[in-house]
């Protein structure tokens, strides 16, 4: 009985998913609002209410921690991926795609601000990196992009560069939109959203359909 109290006191709970659970999303809290670089394990088992060998026993280290997060990221963006069956590649079908991405930050405010810090603050990271989380969502808007081409619908656009470009304007907005809306003294963040959303079709349509003679 001393041995297992012991067991559990050095950060090695038999069995705990609530705790597991609890280290992660106070992780994705302080990840998403300080950076990787500036929050330590301490911050995250004070914030998660466990000791830092309870976090290294789970995760084994901060950088695989990091990845914990980053990979639970990725599984919340897929079920707001396009549909494969019935997805039309045309002008419609690339904006309610890139809409759905929208969403998808709306709906996880803490996921797209870690979502920018990673892609601004990661270049250390990024020569050493084996996976990238976005990936799977760049190579499918390209590939509507291409799609698109291909029938004649939009105009010779660079597929990948207009999918880096509407996932990075969606997350800055999406971790700014409350300095958006005291700036331009909106009266609500439904406001803010839906006016960029309203640019964000715009410019869709501007990057993909070929110009007016």
């Amino acid at each position: 009985m001393a041995a297992t109290a012991q067991a559990r006191k050095a950060g090695r709970p038999l069995g705990a998913p609530d705790t597991r659970e609890a280290c992660l999303e106070a992780a994705e809290r302080l990840f998403a609002t300080q950076g990787f670089a500036a929050t330590g394990l301490r911050q995250i088992g004070a914030a998660a209410g466990v000791s830092i060998a309870t976090l290294i026993y789970h995760f084994g280290s901060k950088e695989k921690l990091y990845g914990k997060v980053l990979g639970r990221i990725a599984d919340s963006i897929t079920p707001y991926m396009p549909e494969p069956d019935g997805f039309e590649p045309d002008l419609d079908g690339v904006v309610a795609m890139v809409e759905r991405f929208l969403d998808w930050s709306l709906d996880h405010g803490d996921y797209a601000a870690l979502l920018l810090r990673e892609l601004m603050e990661n270049p250390s990271r990024a020569t050493k990196a084996r996976r990238w989380y976005l990936l799977p969502l760049i190579e499918a808007y390209a590939a509507a992009i291409r799609e698109g081409q291909a029938k004649g619908r939009f105009g010779p656009c660079d597929p990948e560069m207009v999918a880096f470009y509407l996932t990075g304007a969606i997350t800055h907005f999406r971790a700014s939109t409350v300095t958006i809306q005291q700036m331009l003294a909106l009266e609500s963040r439904d406001e803010a959203v839906d006016r960029f959303r309203a640019t964000l079709r715009a410019n869709v349509k501007a990057m993909l359909l070929p110009a007016e003679e």
